[in-house]
């Protein structure tokens, strides 16, 4: 049979179930008889061997076979599996995860099993147990077994199941943790040629029957699910009655029969690309819908206004729905991080203790595909640079574990991640002192450098304090990476820290990257756009005494002293705005800077578009947005305006 029509969504389920067994592992090293996560990891290993072997990749299928032998020690004692054991299932996945991305990229799983086969194998050995009996064989179908209460699961497929053979497979897996599987069809063995919609299992159970059900709907692709009862003989019901009974009993209660309703027609796999494509045609509605606002400003036609607000709320609304649609929870993210600071944690000799909070919280799925690495090098940083050994946190009066808590929450439009340590935090002197040893300042003003500006020259290009080179750190790609990525992303970094008490690492991103709302502006007859969550106020520049500090205008306010920042020579334009009026007061970073600008035009919902990777670095812009009159208006990355406005006078910049 030619699988290959199915190996999207393999590669796509199968990445899920890794990912959730790196977490499980992890997770039964620290509680051993944390027995959720022990039944899902043979859930969920169950059900990655099926598809392995229902997709012809018998390596993988071997491997996880392997797998579940070791897993199976965790049912018959107490106390878990030893560290060794925990570190071969964890190499185990990592050779699972390499197989997977090799199927992608070339169409073969190129693993080498063997040796981890041998290795899972000699640990079952070492422990004196067996592998699990294999199931007995299959009694025939009108004879189910007499003397025992036997459970009769039909299941029905939904119409446009993509993979029979791994949801029948799957099927079997799931109701095999709940009893004895007497018969089923299709059988065990002939699973990988089932191309019917329909799975009937017989088992002997003791377990309720709505529990039964319910794990069957909770297998993907399950439209409907009936279950009868065949009580054994000389039971106060008959073998007949049970059945007619139950389905009676369920009619009437739609959260228990509620297959018809259950994920497998109520949600739907939909490629990346379309949702892309559809949030790029969201967006042309709106540039579209904008411009047909203007004309309707100009005609004087009964009705037309109204007709207007009609399709502005409801395309709002629509936009608003198509952004949800591609929300997913920065979970996805999280969940890396478990397997990562246990194997860190135990190279470099620390005790960690890890906390994730926040991972219901939604973000664009480009936003979050994109983070990964940027939250990577935060770890890594907090766990190498910023925890200190045991011995020197008792040494300081702290507990010998340190602690990392990973944290996401919403904030206005944006969503604010934040990577917190109470490690030894950051040391302005020896920042300083390397800064001066590079070059970047001179020794006399190491003495200067507070807490702040040691923050700063952290993120220059190429800087480390790492004494030694390692594959952890130390390579002066860190902070000047995380920054470069998450201005890519239309957001900003945010780093504070207390010597001897720890770092907090806030990384602070728009919920989505399509459309964004912005105060447009103009500079020298042509439009820009500011974020408008970066907008603190305007103002007009007359009304303002302004003042040369160094060589640099600064504006005096009421409250402040700011640089003012010329908007055409910060923006690529090389020469300054032509009498500029207004100033336009933003936020960068932890500073605050006067934008002088020649008009306010007025807030728009804009379309962003990327630019052509030969203009990303020549001016302080971050992408494009088609306005209504067919013109382009650049973006601003406001972080770079730091530059434009904090070399001079920068002793009065306030945060």
């Amino acid at each position: 049979m030619d699988n290959s029509e199915y190996l999207p969504m393999f590669l796509a389920e199968a990445r899920e179930h890794l990912q959730e067994l790196n977490l499980a592992v992890v997770k039964i090293e620290e509680i051993p008889d944390d027995t959720e996560s022990v039944d899902a990891i043979f859930r969920i290993a169950h059900s990655f061997k099926g598809m392995s072997a229902t997709m012809g990749f018998a390596g993988m299928a071997e491997l996880t076979h392997a797998m579940e032998d070791v897993f199976e020690l965790l049912k018959q004692r107490a106390g878990g599996l030893s560290r060794d054991a925990i570190d071969v299932l964890l190499a185990s996945l990592d050779a699972l995860e390499g197989a997977v991305d090799s199927v992608d990229e070339t169409g073969n799983e190129a693993i080498e099993q063997a040796e981890l086969v041998q290795r899972l194998r000699a640990l079952t050995r070492a422990d004196g147990e067996q592998a699990p009996a294999p199931a007995a064989a299959p009694v025939a179908a009108e004879a189910p077994v007499d003397d025992q209460r036997v459970i009769q699961v039909t299941a029905q497929l939904t119409d446009d199941v993509a993979m029979p053979p791994v949801r029948a497979y799957m099927l079997l897996a799931s109701l095999a943790e709940h009893g004895e599987i007497v018969q089923s069809n299709p059988a065990e063995d002939a699973v990988e040629g089932f191309t019917d919609k329909v799975i009937e299992v017989w088992l002997v159970s003791d377990h309720e029957d709505d529990v039964v059900g319910a794990a069957a709907r909770e297998v993907p692709d399950v439209a409907t699910v009936t279950v009868l009862v065949h009580e054994p003989k000389g039971s106060e019901a008959t073998t007949a009655a049970a059945p007619a009974d139950h389905a009676e009993d369920k009619k009437p209660e739609p959260a228990k029969q509620g297959g018809h309703g259950k994920k497998g027609s109520s949600t739907v796999r939909v490629d990346s690309e379309r949702l892309d494509q559809l949030m790029h045609f969201m967006g042309e509605l709106v540039v579209h819908r904008t411009r047909v606002e203007g004309l309707a400003h100009q005609a004087d036609i009964p009705g037309l206004a109204q007709a207007m607000q009609d399709l502005t709320r409801s395309s709002q609304a629509l936009q608003q729905m198509v952004m949800q649609v591609r929300m997913i929870e920065v979970e996805a993210v999280f969940l890396r991080f478990p397997r990562l600071v246990r194997d860190l944690s135990s190279k470099l000799g620390k005790q960690v203790q890890l906390t994730l909070t926040g991972g219901e919280t939604e973000l664009d799925r480009t936003v979050v595909d994109a983070l990964g690495d940027p939250m990577v090098h935060l770890v890594r940083n907090s766990l190498d640079h910023g925890l200190e050994t045991p011995e020197e946190r008792e040494a300081a009066g702290k507990d010998a574990t340190g602690t990392l808590e990973i944290s996401a929450r919403h904030a206005g439009g944006n969503v604010v991640i934040t990577v917190t340590d109470d490690g030894r935090g950051i040391n302005p002197r020896k920042v300083a002192e390397k800064a001066a040893e590079k070059g970047l300042i001179p020794f006399e003003a190491i003495d200067s450098i507070d807490s702040a500006k040691a923050v700063e020259l952290l993120f220059h290009p190429g800087f480390s304090t790492a004494e030694e080179l390692s594959d952890i750190s130390g390579r002066g790609v860190g902070m000047d990476a995380v920054r470069n990525m998450v201005r890519a992303l239309g957001g900003e970094v945010l780093v504070t820290s207390e010597l001897g008490k720890g770092t907090v690492n806030q990384i602070r991103l728009p919920l989505t990257l399509a459309i964004m709302s912005a105060l447009l502006v103009e500079t020298n007859g042509l439009p820009f756009a500011i974020p408008l969550d970066r907008v603190e106020r305007t103002l007009l520049l007359p009304d303002h005494t302004i003042r040369s500090v160094a060589g640099r205008r600064m504006l005096v306010m009421r409250d402040d002293v700011l640089p003012i920042v010329d908007g055409s020579e910060a923006l690529g334009h090389g020469t300054p705005a032509n009498e500029a009026t207004h100033a336009v007061i933003v936020r960068a970073g932890e500073q605050r800077l006067a934008v002088a600008v020649n008009h306010l035009i007025g807030q728009r919902e804009l379309v962003t578009r990327a630019l052509p990777p030969e203009l990303e670095n020549t001016a302080a812009v971050s992408g494009g947005a088609v306005l209504s009159d067919g013109n382009i208006a650049l973006i601003v990355d406001c972080d770079a305006l730091i530059g434009a406005g904090a070399d001079a006078g920068s002793s009065v910049l306030a945060a």
